[in-house]
């Protein structure tokens, strides 16, 4: 009985550690495979593609004429958008785009739940962070305020901290005798 409560506990861990990404990257990689496969059909509307404008610096460019279809995917603020198609003209690459919803909504809930399972910034954890506050060994709201008191402001210069050391360094001297 203890054998099969340790497999199931260890098989558990292994799946919360390592199976838990395989299976977002495993779904992740079949909505691109579908979405793309919807792209090379055509089944996207016109009106739905955002521009990116690349600016590139290639010697004897050739303007092309036509779009082509092409591959790839661009992350921006969050949001995961697929090209569709690509010229060049002038001195810069147009990339047709559109946004891969699916895929964005997947990244988010991964990153979310890595979050939660790692407790990083960022989840919304509001407990957490008002226990991190009750425990914290350097208080801002405290230090601002012992500044506030004195009227002074605080001078941050390295010359100054360095004539400082001169105080209480001696630098030329006997070194002090060793203790025995």
């Amino acid at each position: 009985m203890k054998k099969i409560a340790a497999i199931l506990l260890l098989t558990l861990f292994v799946f919360n550690t390592i199976g838990y990404r395989l299976f977002i990257s495993f779904v992740q990689d079949k909505a691109d495979a579908a979405f793309v496969g919807k792209l090379d059909k055509g089944n996207y509307n016109d009106e739905d593609l955002i521009t990116v404008k690349i600016p590139i610096n290639l010697p004897y460019q050739n303007n092309w004429k036509e779009f082509e279809r092409v591959d790839g995917e661009i992350k921006l603020n969050g949001q995961v958008y697929k090209y569709v198609k690509r010229k060049v003209y002038n001195d810069t690459m147009i990339l047709l785009c559109i946004q891969h919803e699916t895929k964005t909504k997947l990244e988010q809930k991964a990153n979310d739940y890595f979050g939660k399972m790692n407790d990083l910034p960022g989840n919304d954890n509001k407990k957490a962070d008002a226990f991190k506050q009750l425990l914290s060994d350097y208080d801002t709201v405290a230090d601002a305020h012992s500044f506030s008191v004195t009227g002074k402001t605080p001078d941050f210069n390295l010359h100054n901290e360095a004539a400082l050391l001169l105080n209480f360094i001696p630098l030329h001297g006997q070194p002090p005798d060793s203790f025995s």
